[in-house]
């Protein structure tokens, strides 16, 4: 990330899980993993795994965007998580009925690493400091999911949308202001859970009071140090 942006700081953050695995796991194991692990290209909008669909491991995102979804009994979409480089999906699925209770669809060309469920759990049940340390990434996440931030005003969540937009697929590489890819507006609405108009509005206002500027369907980051102030107000 660019010194443009200081990301608010996590009590614990998994930043790679490649550098992860390398940091707990001996060469053995690593070579046992690189052994069974699949690697897979998702073409652009599709799904890498879908909701209630039987748990088959761990996926890893080497290079590409996707986003984490949940749909309620009426087909109503919300965005959980976004996810990039190094991130790790699939998790969410491990325990319980052994089912992905969320499902992952790629933004754009997505190339992923696929380890088998059978796989993981041999390595987890063999590398203690591997496993704690995950654990501990898994209870952040879920501490974060259960945060209630419906009581706080759309305008501020939107602001965080923005930031969280920003932190997971990173700047421009010309231009550390500008998103290097912005999600669609109805994506911001499901992820803030508001409407599409009500998003239009806010990012207007946003625009207006010169906190970012909407340039087509992307976005800059004009006034950062208001739009933190807003987002985690």
């Amino acid at each position: 990330m660019l010194p443009f942006f200081e990301e608010v700081p996590l009590p614990y953050k998994l930043e790679c899980m490649d550098s992860f695995l390398k940091q707990y796991c001996s060469s053995e194991w690593q070579e046992f993993i690189n052994f069974h692990k699949i690697k897979k290209v998702v073409e652009p909008n599709e799904y890498v795994f879908k909701e209630k669909e039987q748990t088959e491991g761990l996926y890893i995102i080497n290079k590409g965007k996707v986003k984490v979804i949940s749909r309620d009994v009426e087909g109503k979409e919300t965005l959980i998580r976004l996810a990039s480089d190094g991130d790790i999906l699939g998790h969410r699925g491990f325990g319980g009925d052994w089912t992905y209770p969320i499902s992952a669809m790629t933004y754009e060309k997505s190339e992923i690493t696929f380890i088998p469920i059978n796989t993981f759990n041999i390595v987890a049940k063999s590398n203690n400091e591997f496993t704690y340390q995950l654990m501990m990434f898994f209870a952040e996440e879920l501490r974060r999911s259960e945060e209630k931030i419906m009581h706080v005003q759309v305008k501020n969540r939107v602001a965080r949308a923005i930031l969280t937009n920003y932190n997971a697929f990173g700047p421009d590489k010309k231009d550390p202001t500008r998103l290097s890819y912005t999600i669609s507006r109805k994506d911001y609405a499901s992820m803030v859970n508001t409407t599409y108009e009500t998003v239009i509005r806010v990012l207007s206002d946003l625009n207006k009071e010169k906190i970012i500027s909407v340039e087509g369907k992307s976005i800059r980051i004009l006034n950062l140090d208001l739009l933190n102030q807003l987002a985690y107000i």
